[in-house]
Protein backbone atom coordinates (compact mmCIF):
# COMPACT_ATOMS: atom_id res chain seq x y z
CA UNK A 1 0.00 0.00 0.00
CA UNK A 2 2.82 2.38 0.86
CA UNK A 3 4.55 1.81 -2.49
CA UNK A 4 1.29 2.37 -4.33
CA UNK A 5 0.73 5.67 -2.53
CA UNK A 6 4.31 6.82 -3.07
CA UNK A 7 4.07 6.24 -6.83
CA UNK A 8 1.20 8.72 -7.08
CA UNK A 9 1.74 12.42 -7.62
CA UNK A 10 2.99 14.22 -4.58
CA UNK A 11 1.19 17.36 -3.51
CA UNK A 12 3.67 20.20 -3.83
CA UNK A 13 2.89 23.73 -2.80
CA UNK A 14 2.89 26.04 -5.85
CA UNK A 15 6.22 27.80 -6.16
CA UNK A 16 6.29 31.56 -6.05
CA UNK A 17 7.82 33.49 -8.94
CA UNK A 18 10.68 35.73 -7.90
CA UNK A 19 11.45 39.16 -9.28
CA UNK A 20 15.14 39.30 -10.15
CA UNK A 21 15.32 43.07 -10.64
CA UNK A 22 18.55 44.06 -8.89
CA UNK A 23 18.07 43.35 -5.18
CA UNK A 24 14.26 43.09 -5.31
CA UNK A 25 12.98 40.24 -3.14
CA UNK A 26 9.32 40.35 -4.21
CA UNK A 27 7.64 37.03 -4.98
CA UNK A 28 4.45 36.74 -7.02
CA UNK A 29 1.86 34.00 -7.39
CA UNK A 30 1.31 34.35 -11.17
CA UNK A 31 2.98 35.66 -14.29
CA UNK A 32 0.33 38.39 -14.52
CA UNK A 33 1.09 39.62 -11.00
CA UNK A 34 4.82 39.56 -11.76
CA UNK A 35 4.19 41.46 -14.99
CA UNK A 36 2.35 44.20 -13.08
CA UNK A 37 5.17 44.34 -10.56
CA UNK A 38 7.78 44.72 -13.35
CA UNK A 39 5.72 47.61 -14.74
CA UNK A 40 6.27 49.48 -11.47
CA UNK A 41 10.03 49.01 -11.84
CA UNK A 42 10.02 50.17 -15.47
CA UNK A 43 8.08 53.32 -14.66
CA UNK A 44 11.17 54.53 -12.82
CA UNK A 45 13.21 54.53 -16.03
CA UNK A 46 13.43 58.04 -17.47
CA UNK A 47 13.52 58.50 -21.27
CA UNK A 48 16.87 59.82 -22.42
CA UNK A 49 17.94 59.79 -26.08
CA UNK A 50 21.61 59.60 -25.11
CA UNK A 51 21.27 56.99 -22.38
CA UNK A 52 22.32 53.35 -22.60
CA UNK A 53 19.84 51.16 -20.78
CA UNK A 54 21.38 48.09 -19.14
CA UNK A 55 19.34 45.08 -18.12
CA UNK A 56 19.16 44.81 -14.33
CA UNK A 57 17.61 41.34 -14.26
CA UNK A 58 19.95 38.97 -12.48
CA UNK A 59 23.29 38.55 -14.25
CA UNK A 60 21.96 39.52 -17.70
CA UNK A 61 24.39 41.72 -19.64
CA UNK A 62 21.99 42.99 -22.31
CA UNK A 63 22.05 46.71 -23.08
CA UNK A 64 20.42 49.01 -25.62
CA UNK A 65 19.82 52.68 -26.39
CA UNK A 66 16.10 52.06 -26.98
CA UNK A 67 13.82 52.45 -23.95
CA UNK A 68 11.06 50.34 -25.53
CA UNK A 69 13.51 47.55 -26.31
CA UNK A 70 14.79 47.33 -22.74
CA UNK A 71 11.19 47.26 -21.50
CA UNK A 72 10.29 44.50 -23.94
CA UNK A 73 13.41 42.57 -22.89
CA UNK A 74 12.76 42.78 -19.14
CA UNK A 75 9.09 41.87 -19.53
CA UNK A 76 10.25 38.72 -21.31
CA UNK A 77 12.56 37.95 -18.36
CA UNK A 78 9.50 37.83 -16.11
CA UNK A 79 7.59 35.64 -18.60
CA UNK A 80 10.58 33.30 -18.88
CA UNK A 81 11.03 33.10 -15.11
CA UNK A 82 7.39 32.07 -14.68
CA UNK A 83 7.87 29.25 -17.22
CA UNK A 84 10.95 27.99 -15.36
CA UNK A 85 9.04 27.90 -12.08
CA UNK A 86 6.10 26.11 -13.71
CA UNK A 87 8.44 23.55 -15.28
CA UNK A 88 10.09 22.84 -11.92
CA UNK A 89 6.69 22.48 -10.29
CA UNK A 90 5.49 19.97 -12.92
CA UNK A 91 8.61 17.85 -12.39
CA UNK A 92 8.26 18.01 -8.60
CA UNK A 93 4.70 16.65 -8.66
CA UNK A 94 5.74 13.91 -11.13
CA UNK A 95 8.74 12.30 -9.39
CA UNK A 96 8.88 9.39 -11.84
CA UNK A 97 9.95 11.73 -14.66
CA UNK A 98 13.77 11.56 -15.09
CA UNK A 99 15.95 14.59 -14.58
CA UNK A 100 17.43 16.66 -17.38
CA UNK A 101 20.95 15.54 -18.34
CA UNK A 102 21.76 18.42 -20.69
CA UNK A 103 24.12 21.32 -20.03
CA UNK A 104 22.85 23.53 -17.22
CA UNK A 105 21.66 27.00 -18.21
CA UNK A 106 23.98 29.79 -17.17
CA UNK A 107 21.45 32.56 -17.75
CA UNK A 108 17.98 33.19 -19.15
CA UNK A 109 17.58 32.33 -22.81
CA UNK A 110 16.02 35.55 -24.05
CA UNK A 111 15.46 35.83 -27.83
CA UNK A 112 16.37 38.94 -29.79
CA UNK A 113 13.19 40.99 -29.59
CA UNK A 114 13.47 43.63 -32.31
CA UNK A 115 9.82 44.69 -32.41
CA UNK A 116 6.68 44.70 -30.31
CA UNK A 117 4.21 41.82 -30.29
CA UNK A 118 1.51 42.40 -32.93
CA UNK A 119 -2.01 41.00 -32.77
CA UNK A 120 -2.99 39.76 -36.24
CA UNK A 121 -6.62 39.05 -35.46
CA UNK A 122 -8.94 40.49 -38.12
CA UNK A 123 -9.50 44.24 -37.62
CA UNK A 124 -7.20 44.33 -34.59
CA UNK A 125 -4.00 46.32 -34.90
CA UNK A 126 -2.90 46.44 -31.28
CA UNK A 127 0.75 45.99 -30.36
CA UNK A 128 2.24 45.09 -26.99
CA UNK A 129 5.56 45.64 -25.28
CA UNK A 130 4.80 42.93 -22.72
CA UNK A 131 4.50 39.37 -24.00
CA UNK A 132 2.30 38.45 -21.03
CA UNK A 133 -0.21 41.16 -21.93
CA UNK A 134 -0.06 40.06 -25.58
CA UNK A 135 -0.80 36.41 -24.72
CA UNK A 136 -3.69 37.44 -22.47
CA UNK A 137 -5.08 39.71 -25.20
CA UNK A 138 -5.35 36.99 -27.86
CA UNK A 139 -7.10 34.65 -25.41
CA UNK A 140 -9.71 37.37 -24.97
CA UNK A 141 -10.23 37.37 -28.73
CA UNK A 142 -11.05 33.65 -28.63
CA UNK A 143 -13.47 34.09 -25.72
CA UNK A 144 -15.25 37.04 -27.34
CA UNK A 145 -15.47 35.20 -30.67
CA UNK A 146 -17.27 32.36 -28.93
CA UNK A 147 -19.85 34.74 -27.48
CA UNK A 148 -20.37 36.36 -30.88
CA UNK A 149 -20.73 33.17 -32.90
CA UNK A 150 -22.89 31.11 -30.53
CA UNK A 151 -26.54 30.90 -31.58
CA UNK A 152 -29.50 32.29 -29.58
CA UNK A 153 -30.87 28.84 -28.77
CA UNK A 154 -27.59 28.07 -27.00
CA UNK A 155 -26.37 25.65 -29.65
CA UNK A 156 -22.61 25.48 -30.02
CA UNK A 157 -21.56 25.93 -33.66
CA UNK A 158 -17.99 25.58 -34.85
CA UNK A 159 -15.97 28.68 -34.01
CA UNK A 160 -13.73 30.17 -36.67
CA UNK A 161 -10.25 31.50 -36.03
CA UNK A 162 -9.94 34.99 -37.50
CA UNK A 163 -6.17 35.23 -37.32
CA UNK A 164 -4.71 36.52 -40.57
CA UNK A 165 -4.54 33.82 -43.28
CA UNK A 166 -6.17 31.29 -40.95
CA UNK A 167 -9.80 30.19 -41.21
CA UNK A 168 -9.69 27.01 -39.18
CA UNK A 169 -12.83 26.08 -37.25
CA UNK A 170 -12.84 24.63 -33.75
CA UNK A 171 -15.52 22.73 -31.84
CA UNK A 172 -15.50 25.00 -28.80
CA UNK A 173 -13.80 28.05 -27.36
CA UNK A 174 -11.28 26.02 -25.38
CA UNK A 175 -9.96 24.39 -28.56
CA UNK A 176 -9.90 27.82 -30.19
CA UNK A 177 -7.87 29.20 -27.29
CA UNK A 178 -5.41 26.33 -27.61
CA UNK A 179 -5.24 26.83 -31.36
CA UNK A 180 -4.68 30.58 -31.28
CA UNK A 181 -1.71 30.07 -28.96
CA UNK A 182 0.08 28.40 -31.86
CA UNK A 183 -0.09 31.70 -33.76
CA UNK A 184 1.53 33.58 -30.90
CA UNK A 185 4.02 30.79 -30.09
CA UNK A 186 2.73 30.58 -26.54
CA UNK A 187 4.82 28.43 -24.20
CA UNK A 188 3.53 26.80 -21.04
CA UNK A 189 6.64 25.49 -19.27
CA UNK A 190 10.44 25.54 -19.41
CA UNK A 191 13.02 22.98 -18.33
CA UNK A 192 14.39 24.36 -15.06
CA UNK A 193 17.78 22.73 -15.69
CA UNK A 194 18.65 23.59 -19.30
CA UNK A 195 16.12 26.37 -19.89
CA UNK A 196 14.44 25.07 -23.06
CA UNK A 197 10.83 26.24 -23.60
CA UNK A 198 7.91 23.93 -24.37
CA UNK A 199 4.28 24.38 -25.40
CA UNK A 200 2.94 21.78 -22.94
CA UNK A 201 4.15 19.81 -19.95
CA UNK A 202 3.86 16.66 -22.08
CA UNK A 203 6.51 17.91 -24.49
CA UNK A 204 8.65 18.84 -21.49
CA UNK A 205 8.39 15.27 -20.19
CA UNK A 206 9.22 13.94 -23.67
CA UNK A 207 12.30 16.18 -23.67
CA UNK A 208 13.42 14.60 -20.39
CA UNK A 209 12.68 11.01 -21.41
CA UNK A 210 14.33 11.09 -24.83
CA UNK A 211 17.75 12.23 -23.59
CA UNK A 212 20.51 9.70 -24.11
CA UNK A 213 21.13 9.12 -20.39
CA UNK A 214 17.40 8.53 -19.79
CA UNK A 215 16.56 6.66 -22.98
CA UNK A 216 15.96 2.97 -22.28
CA UNK A 217 15.88 2.16 -26.03
CA UNK A 218 12.88 0.00 -25.25
CA UNK A 219 10.76 0.91 -28.29
CA UNK A 220 12.12 0.46 -31.81
CA UNK A 221 10.59 1.55 -35.09
CA UNK A 222 10.13 -1.45 -37.40
CA UNK A 223 10.57 0.80 -40.43
CA UNK A 224 13.82 2.69 -39.76
CA UNK A 225 15.05 0.91 -36.59
CA UNK A 226 15.29 4.08 -34.52
CA UNK A 227 14.91 3.67 -30.74
CA UNK A 228 12.60 5.66 -28.47
CA UNK A 229 12.30 5.95 -24.72
CA UNK A 230 8.51 5.65 -24.51
CA UNK A 231 5.78 4.23 -26.73
CA UNK A 232 4.17 7.65 -27.18
CA UNK A 233 7.28 8.99 -28.91
CA UNK A 234 7.36 5.94 -31.17
CA UNK A 235 3.73 6.48 -32.15
CA UNK A 236 4.38 10.12 -32.95
CA UNK A 237 7.40 9.10 -35.02
CA UNK A 238 5.35 6.57 -37.02
CA UNK A 239 3.46 9.46 -38.65
CA UNK A 240 6.48 9.91 -40.91
CA UNK A 241 6.03 6.41 -42.28
CA UNK A 242 2.29 6.61 -43.02
CA UNK A 243 1.51 7.59 -46.60
CA UNK A 244 -1.86 9.30 -46.34
CA UNK A 245 -1.66 11.79 -49.24
CA UNK A 246 -2.16 10.69 -52.85
CA UNK A 247 -1.48 12.67 -56.01
CA UNK A 248 -4.62 13.15 -58.13
CA UNK A 249 -2.60 12.93 -61.35
CA UNK A 250 -0.67 9.71 -60.68
CA UNK A 251 -0.30 6.95 -58.10
CA UNK A 252 2.41 8.74 -56.10
CA UNK A 253 1.70 8.73 -52.36
CA UNK A 254 3.36 10.91 -49.74
CA UNK A 255 3.55 11.10 -45.98
CA UNK A 256 2.94 14.85 -45.75
CA UNK A 257 1.10 17.60 -47.59
CA UNK A 258 4.36 19.48 -48.19
CA UNK A 259 5.96 16.41 -49.80
CA UNK A 260 2.91 16.03 -52.06
CA UNK A 261 3.08 19.71 -53.01
CA UNK A 262 6.77 19.30 -53.91
CA UNK A 263 5.97 16.23 -56.03
CA UNK A 264 3.26 18.08 -57.97
CA UNK A 265 5.49 21.10 -58.59
CA UNK A 266 8.31 18.98 -59.99
CA UNK A 267 6.38 16.23 -61.76
CA UNK A 268 3.18 17.76 -63.08
CA UNK A 269 3.60 21.54 -63.32
CA UNK A 270 5.58 23.18 -66.09
CA UNK A 271 6.11 26.44 -64.24
CA UNK A 272 9.82 27.08 -63.59
CA UNK A 273 10.00 30.65 -62.31
CA UNK A 274 13.75 30.76 -61.55
CA UNK A 275 16.11 31.33 -64.49
CA UNK A 276 19.89 31.37 -64.55
CA UNK A 277 21.31 34.72 -65.68
CA UNK A 278 24.26 33.03 -67.38
CA UNK A 279 22.49 30.32 -69.36
CA UNK A 280 19.02 29.08 -70.35
CA UNK A 281 18.61 26.84 -67.30
CA UNK A 282 15.28 27.21 -65.48
CA UNK A 283 14.16 25.52 -62.27
CA UNK A 284 11.34 25.24 -59.75
CA UNK A 285 12.99 26.53 -56.56
CA UNK A 286 15.64 29.07 -55.70
CA UNK A 287 17.70 26.40 -53.95
CA UNK A 288 17.87 24.47 -57.24
CA UNK A 289 19.14 27.60 -58.99
CA UNK A 290 21.81 28.17 -56.33
CA UNK A 291 22.98 24.59 -56.69
CA UNK A 292 23.11 24.93 -60.49
CA UNK A 293 25.21 28.11 -60.26
CA UNK A 294 27.58 26.46 -57.81
CA UNK A 295 28.09 23.37 -59.96
CA UNK A 296 28.18 24.97 -63.40
CA UNK A 297 29.16 28.63 -63.21
CA UNK A 298 31.46 28.93 -60.20
CA UNK A 299 34.87 27.52 -59.46
CA UNK A 300 34.20 27.04 -55.77
CA UNK A 301 35.34 23.68 -54.47
CA UNK A 302 35.24 21.92 -51.12
CA UNK A 303 38.60 20.57 -49.99
CA UNK A 304 39.13 17.69 -47.58
CA UNK A 305 40.80 19.00 -44.43
CA UNK A 306 42.36 15.68 -43.41
CA UNK A 307 46.21 15.88 -43.33
CA UNK A 308 47.77 14.53 -46.50
CA UNK A 309 44.47 14.34 -48.43
CA UNK A 310 44.16 16.45 -51.57
CA UNK A 311 40.60 15.44 -52.43
CA UNK A 312 38.42 18.28 -53.77
CA UNK A 313 34.82 18.21 -54.93
CA UNK A 314 32.13 20.68 -56.01
CA UNK A 315 29.43 19.77 -53.49
CA UNK A 316 29.44 19.42 -49.73
CA UNK A 317 27.39 16.20 -49.95
CA UNK A 318 30.12 14.53 -52.02
CA UNK A 319 32.78 15.76 -49.60
CA UNK A 320 30.84 14.32 -46.65
CA UNK A 321 30.54 10.98 -48.42
CA UNK A 322 34.27 10.98 -49.17
CA UNK A 323 35.08 11.68 -45.53
CA UNK A 324 32.85 8.87 -44.25
CA UNK A 325 34.05 6.31 -46.77
CA UNK A 326 37.77 7.11 -46.77
CA UNK A 327 38.59 8.59 -43.37
CA UNK A 328 35.86 7.11 -41.16
CA UNK A 329 35.85 3.70 -42.87
CA UNK A 330 32.05 3.73 -43.04
CA UNK A 331 31.25 3.29 -46.74
CA UNK A 332 27.74 3.52 -48.16
CA UNK A 333 27.00 -0.07 -49.18
CA UNK A 334 23.83 -0.99 -51.04
CA UNK A 335 22.83 -4.65 -50.80
CA UNK A 336 20.38 -6.43 -53.09
CA UNK A 337 17.71 -7.99 -50.90
CA UNK A 338 17.26 -10.82 -53.43
CA UNK A 339 20.84 -12.04 -53.93
CA UNK A 340 22.90 -10.02 -51.37
CA UNK A 341 25.12 -8.57 -54.11
CA UNK A 342 26.78 -5.31 -52.92
CA UNK A 343 26.83 -2.00 -54.83
CA UNK A 344 28.50 1.36 -54.23
CA UNK A 345 25.40 3.44 -54.97
CA UNK A 346 21.65 3.20 -55.27
CA UNK A 347 21.64 3.87 -59.02
CA UNK A 348 23.68 0.75 -59.73
CA UNK A 349 21.46 -1.34 -57.46
CA UNK A 350 18.33 0.01 -59.19
CA UNK A 351 19.69 -1.07 -62.60
CA UNK A 352 20.51 -4.48 -61.12
CA UNK A 353 17.01 -4.93 -59.69
CA UNK A 354 15.36 -4.06 -63.01
CA UNK A 355 17.64 -6.13 -65.28
CA UNK A 356 18.42 -9.14 -63.08
CA UNK A 357 15.29 -9.50 -60.97
CA UNK A 358 12.66 -8.02 -63.32
CA UNK A 359 11.59 -5.29 -60.91
CA UNK A 360 9.82 -2.21 -62.15
CA UNK A 361 9.38 1.14 -60.48
CA UNK A 362 6.22 1.47 -58.37
CA UNK A 363 3.48 3.40 -60.13
CA UNK A 364 3.95 7.14 -59.68
CA UNK A 365 7.63 6.84 -58.66
CA UNK A 366 10.75 7.63 -60.67
CA UNK A 367 13.18 5.81 -58.41
CA UNK A 368 13.36 3.09 -55.81
CA UNK A 369 13.56 3.99 -52.13
CA UNK A 370 16.35 2.58 -49.99
CA UNK A 371 16.53 2.47 -46.21
CA UNK A 372 19.34 1.65 -43.81
CA UNK A 373 18.83 -1.73 -42.16
CA UNK A 374 19.88 -2.77 -38.66
CA UNK A 375 23.35 -3.69 -39.97
CA UNK A 376 23.98 -0.30 -41.57
CA UNK A 377 23.41 -1.47 -45.17
CA UNK A 378 21.07 0.23 -47.62
CA UNK A 379 18.37 -2.12 -48.88
CA UNK A 380 15.28 -1.70 -51.03
CA UNK A 381 12.28 -0.45 -49.11
CA UNK A 382 9.65 -3.17 -49.56
CA UNK A 383 7.34 -1.85 -46.86
CA UNK A 384 4.87 1.00 -47.17
CA UNK A 385 2.13 1.95 -44.72
CA UNK A 386 -0.78 3.66 -46.43
CA UNK A 387 -4.08 4.88 -45.09
CA UNK A 388 -7.20 3.00 -46.12
CA UNK A 389 -8.46 5.99 -48.09
CA UNK A 390 -5.25 6.19 -50.12
CA UNK A 391 -5.23 2.44 -50.75
CA UNK A 392 -8.81 2.54 -52.03
CA UNK A 393 -7.83 5.29 -54.46
CA UNK A 394 -5.00 3.18 -55.86
CA UNK A 395 -6.73 -0.19 -56.03
CA UNK A 396 -9.79 -0.47 -58.28
CA UNK A 397 -12.86 -2.20 -56.78
CA UNK A 398 -12.47 -5.36 -58.88
CA UNK A 399 -8.91 -5.90 -57.69
CA UNK A 400 -9.46 -5.98 -53.96
CA UNK A 401 -11.98 -7.11 -51.41
CA UNK A 402 -12.31 -6.26 -47.77
CA UNK A 403 -11.57 -9.11 -45.42
CA UNK A 404 -14.22 -9.79 -42.81
CA UNK A 405 -11.50 -10.36 -40.26
CA UNK A 406 -9.94 -7.38 -38.55
CA UNK A 407 -6.63 -7.18 -36.83
CA UNK A 408 -6.25 -6.88 -33.09
CA UNK A 409 -6.68 -3.12 -33.38
CA UNK A 410 -10.29 -2.34 -34.33
CA UNK A 411 -9.14 0.68 -36.37
CA UNK A 412 -7.01 -1.46 -38.69
CA UNK A 413 -8.34 -3.55 -41.57
CA UNK A 414 -6.95 -6.15 -43.90
CA UNK A 415 -7.12 -5.88 -47.67
CA UNK A 416 -6.47 -8.94 -49.81
CA UNK A 417 -5.11 -7.98 -53.23
CA UNK A 418 -5.76 -10.69 -55.83
CA UNK A 419 -3.07 -11.38 -58.43
CA UNK A 420 -2.74 -13.83 -61.31
CA UNK A 421 0.67 -15.22 -60.41
CA UNK A 422 1.01 -18.34 -58.32
CA UNK A 423 4.10 -17.08 -56.46
CA UNK A 424 2.17 -14.01 -55.35
CA UNK A 425 -1.23 -15.58 -54.90
CA UNK A 426 -2.26 -13.00 -52.34
CA UNK A 427 -0.58 -9.86 -51.09
CA UNK A 428 -1.94 -8.95 -47.70
CA UNK A 429 -1.89 -5.24 -46.92
CA UNK A 430 -2.77 -4.09 -43.43
CA UNK A 431 -3.66 -0.43 -43.33
CA UNK A 432 -4.98 2.03 -40.79
CA UNK A 433 -8.56 3.24 -41.11
CA UNK A 434 -7.42 6.74 -40.15
CA UNK A 435 -4.26 8.39 -41.43
CA UNK A 436 -3.77 10.06 -38.06
CA UNK A 437 -3.96 6.75 -36.21
CA UNK A 438 -0.35 5.63 -36.21
CA UNK A 439 -0.32 2.91 -33.62
CA UNK A 440 2.35 0.32 -34.49
CA UNK A 441 0.43 -2.63 -35.93
CA UNK A 442 3.27 -4.94 -36.83
CA UNK A 443 5.16 -5.42 -40.05
CA UNK A 444 3.23 -4.46 -43.15
CA UNK A 445 4.79 -5.97 -46.26
CA UNK A 446 3.74 -4.84 -49.73
CA UNK A 447 5.52 -6.73 -52.53
CA UNK A 448 6.66 -4.45 -55.32
CA UNK A 449 5.25 -5.42 -58.76
CA UNK A 450 7.54 -7.04 -61.29
CA UNK A 451 7.46 -6.99 -65.06
CA UNK A 452 5.88 -10.47 -65.06
CA UNK A 453 2.83 -9.11 -63.26
CA UNK A 454 2.07 -6.52 -65.89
Amino acid sequence: MFNEMSSKKRKIEPLLISCNWNDCSTKCISDWELNSHITEHLEALNPDCDAIYKCVWGSCEFSTKCLTQIQRHIYYHGYYNALLVQGKYECDINPTIPKCCGPARLCDKIPELKSNFNCEWTDCERTFVSIVEFQDHIVQHASFEYEIQKSPDDERPKIQCNWIFCNKQMDNKYRLIEHIRTHSNKKQVACFHCGELFRTKTTLFDHLRRQSDNNTNKYQCAQCFKFFAVEKLLRSHMVKHVYCYKCNMCDMTCSSASALATHIRYRHLKDKPFKCVECEYRCVRESDLNQHVQLVHTKEVHRCEEPGCNYTVRTYQSLRRHYLEVHENTPFIYICHCCDKPFKNGKSLSVHLIKKHDYQLPSGHKRFTYRVDENGYYRLETTRIESLEVTEQILTPNLFEMSNETTQDSNCYEIVLKTNKQRNAEQRIVVSNDGTDVQPIGEIVISLPTLDDV
